[in-house]
């Protein structure tokens, strides 16, 4: 297959105002340098054009060199002496009198100040006959079908550019250079073109480039039309299978009843409804603030309904990536210079280039294009059905008011769900927020305040069309009611399915949350709800921690006969690792369930395995800082020791090295080290009255401070990421709010199995990755049984 693109469109103009060379008075000259001319060229780069324009000698002619050359014989084929090759939007072979005619046409065009354009439609010969229009041995060329294509695609640019109803042009097939090639000129007799003044010419002069979009057209027209029937057949079927697979995959967004959603679907649905804006036309789409809490649940739901038809998709995007090919051969700049150009822009003045833009070929965007359009269809059809559950979910008492009433609530306010009087919220536990818009209905008077003192009362507040025997009362919908004790907002999370997402998701989650919170300060729930996900993230990083410790502790102990020097080694992290796996048994569990002993050795424990990257500043006193350089010393100089380069493999993963290994032990020194020392300048600062000694410290700690971020930056990016987000409770002192939590969190563990995590294979390299891997849909593998087994067990209760 060639890599020459099948259709390449090379399209520019001239103006005739400018002083050119006679083109009959030089008959050395090819090239005429244009100094009022602008080149698309489509599909090539601009070497390529070059070379073109060398073998195309018309493409370079000006106004005077166009006339001039139409005098000379204009036929490449002729099929009679009355007849020429020139073809026009109404013949396809103009005869000698018609092609004299275009020649004064466009001698009265030049006269009119109108432009010529030029044009070059070249094309693949292996293109042409893998279609049925060129025959390489016989050199054979189906002309009418090329002319008739290109009479179909100049209808489209006249029509794109609003030229006038002046515009004629005309065109000839050329067989004379190594690709087949079609010679196109275009004008007006009476000039349409807008104006504009040139300063780089000094003088006013008619708007001549054509937009990239008419040009992609040329070519687009051009290979659909000269493709044959049967490809274009095939196509159409794959566009079809593309349509039908994405019309199951949207099916799947919305095919089962709310009652019979999984646990991990009901969830993001339950959370998508918690965080929905009330009162609010939303599509999926929007970026508001307040819809994307519920946009990221929405992703998340889109993405679990994926994996669960994860053929289907595969299959759309498989059919999807060889429509691209189809269209790839069309369009691609067969790996001349770079792939990704379409588009290649040269302006000259005075025979200078001086701006050249490259501009993101359209086509290789095709697949994102496509996969961002399903994503978004399949968005809005998940918002959709979630919007419809949320509707038979939510509970409304406007249809039990009167009819006057309901007509009173519509007409003041036609999102109102649920309405009370003030007196009624506040026996509810609620109170009326200070934004509040009131709507005021009309109610009868109970019947122990119809005396007559209460009744002139009444009367006054009330306005003139209030019944008699009835007043006026101002109701408030539960968009504008806030708890009176924020302490009992009540959280429904599924702590377990939380746990369950992906490690990026949740971190994902908690700065988004995050960023919510500190948006609005005064929101009780969206602060609760910021601990509740950094808890999940810290219990699925412990037991991602403790799976990778477990399998590690595994694959040194199959190490058999180290020598003298790695068995020091070995030994060492086989003694970390079981500490470690203590502490993150101990970290799991809940706090009331361990006793003094325990709570003693976790404590211990943390403090000698703390992290390096998440601990605060503010505890790396000096007893933290020597412990953690004497440990980190102490493995630096056993790790230099080691014969094996493999036992780094096995700690590290497949790739890694001793020099990779110890280096990462000295970023942590040096990371404690600076923590050190900001901590005790922040010491000094406090200590201090002095101005010019806080400021020279504080610019100590800054210039620290970028230490630490570019030693961040050589650790791995989860590390960095996890080390902006204190995993710890926002709110210690909550203690109920914590132990309320906390006991959920139990009740719920207490119904799992404890995960199990494969056996590694011997090779203890591959062993390390298997261990190492993020394998989310296993957890949903779990829950699943899970559910599955509580469902049998509450039968069995029954």
């Amino acid at each position: 297959m060639s890599k020459s693109p099948a259709v390449t469109v090379m399209w520019d103009y001239t103006t005739p105002y400018a002083k050119f060379v006679d083109y009959t008075k030089r008959k050395e000259a090819v090239v005429v340098n244009d100094t009022s001319s602008d080149r698309l060229v489509e599909g090539i780069d601009q070497e390529t054009a070059k070379e073109i324009a060398k073998e195309i000698q018309e493409q370079t002619l000006d106004y005077v060199g166009y006339i001039d050359y139409m005098k000379r014989n204009y036929a490449t084929k002729n099929d009679s002496k009355e007849l020429t090759g020139i073809f026009t939007d109404k013949t396809l072979n103009a005869s000698t009198e018609e092609a004299e005619h275009l020649k004064d046409m466009l001698v009265e065009a030049k006269e009119n100040k109108s432009l010529l354009w030029r044009g070059v439609i070249s094309f693949d010969n292996d293109f042409l006959a893998r279609n049925g229009v060129y025959i390489p041995k016989s050199k054979e060329v189906d002309q009418e079908m090329i002319k008739k294509v290109v009479q179909k695609a100049m209808v489209n640019v006249i029509k794109r550019e609003k030229l006038s109803d002046s515009a004629f042009w005309w065109g000839n097939i050329h067989l004379n250079t190594d690709n087949i090639h079609v010679h196109v000129g275009l004008s007006e007799i009476k000039s349409a073109r807008p104006t504009f003044f040139y300063a780089a010419r000094n003088r006013r002069e008619r708007k001549g480039k054509f937009s990239q979009k008419t040009i992609k057209g040329i070519k687009s027209n051009v290979y659909n039309s000269l493709t044959r029937e049967d490809k274009r057949s095939i196509r159409l079927d794959k566009e079809k299978k593309i349509a039908s697979l994405r019309d199951k995959l949207l099916k799947s967004m919305a095919d089962k009843e709310a009652d019979k959603l999984e646990r991990m679907d009901r969830f993001f649905v339950d959370q998508v409804i918690d965080h929905l804006p009330k009162g609010k036309k939303l599509r999926y789409g929007s970026n508001a603030k307040d819809f994307r809490l519920s946009k990221f649940f929405i992703d998340r739901y889109v993405d679990h309904q994926l994996q669960n038809n994860m053929l289907v998709y595969k299959n759309y995007q498989a059919v999807t990536e060889s429509l691209l090919d189809d269209y790839r051969y069309a369009y691609d700049s067969g790996g001349k210079e770079e792939k990704n150009s379409i588009y290649r822009e040269v302006t000259k003045i005075y025979g200078r280039e001086v701006a050249r833009t490259l501009r993101t070929k359209e086509n290789s965007q095709f697949m994102d294009k496509r996969m961002a359009d399903l994503r978004k269809r399949l968005g809005d059809r998940a918002l959709k059905y979630i919007q419809e559950i949320a509707k038979k979910r939510r509970k409304s008492n406007i249809k039990d008011l009167s009819a006057a009433n309901q007509k009173l609530v519509k007409g003041q306010d036609r999102n109102a769900t649920m309405v009370h009087s003030e007196e009624i919220w506040t026996k509810m536990g609620y109170k009326i927020a200070k934004d509040a818009i009131p709507i005021v209905l009309v109610v009868p008077i109970p019947d122990d305040e119809k005396d007559s003192k209460h009744k002139s009362k009444r009367e006054q507040e009330n306005g003139k069309n209030t019944p008699k025997g009835f007043q006026e009362v101002k109701f408030y919908d539960e968009r504008f009611v806030e708890p009176i004790n924020p302490d009992k907002v009540r959280l429904d999370i599924d702590i377990k399915s939380l746990k369950s997402m992906k490690k990026e998701d949740l971190l994902d989650l908690v700065e988004l949350a995050q960023a919510v919170s500190k948006e609005d300060p005064e929101n009780r729930r969206s602060k609760q709800e910021v601990g509740i996900f950094k808890y999940a993230l810290r219990q699925r990083i412990l037991e991602e921690r403790k799976q990778e410790i477990d399998v590690l502790l595994e694959l040194l102990n199959k190490y058999e006969k180290p020598a003298t020097v790695d068995a020091a080694f070995l030994d060492y992290k086989k003694m970390q690792f079981s500490d470690m796996k203590n502490l993150v048994e101990l970290q799991l569990t809940p706090k009331y369930k361990l006793s003094k002993k325990d709570l003693q050795q976790k404590d211990d424990l943390e403090f000698k395995y703390v992290d390096a990257v998440q601990v605060s500043i503010s505890k790396v006193d000096q007893k933290m800082a020597d412990q953690q350089r004497e440990m980190l010393m102490r493995e630096i100089k056993l790790a230099k020791n080691v014969q094996d380069p493999s036992i780094f493999e096995l700690l590290k993963g497949e790739g890694a090295t001793k020099k990779a290994y110890v280096n990462e032990l000295v970023i942590k020194y040096e990371i404690f080290n600076i923590k050190r020392s900001i901590n005790l300048n922040n010491q000094a600062i406090k200590q201090t009255k002095d101005e010019a000694t806080q400021k020279e410290l504080r610019k100590r700690n800054g210039m620290a401070f970028e230490q630490l971020k570019e030693l961040y930056s050589e650790l791995s990016p989860d590390e960095s990421r996890i080390a902006k987000i204190q995993l710890e409770w926002d709110y210690q002192h909550d203690h109920s709010f914590r132990r309320q939590i906390s006991r959920r969190i139990d009740q719920q563990r207490s119904e799992a199995r404890r995960t199990s995590y494969n056996r590694v294979s011997h090779s203890l390299v591959k062993g390390l990755s298997m261990a190492l891997r993020d394998d989310s849909s296993k957890r949903e593998r779990l829950l699943r049984q899970l559910e599955q087994e509580e469902s049998r067990e509450k039968e069995k209760e029954r």
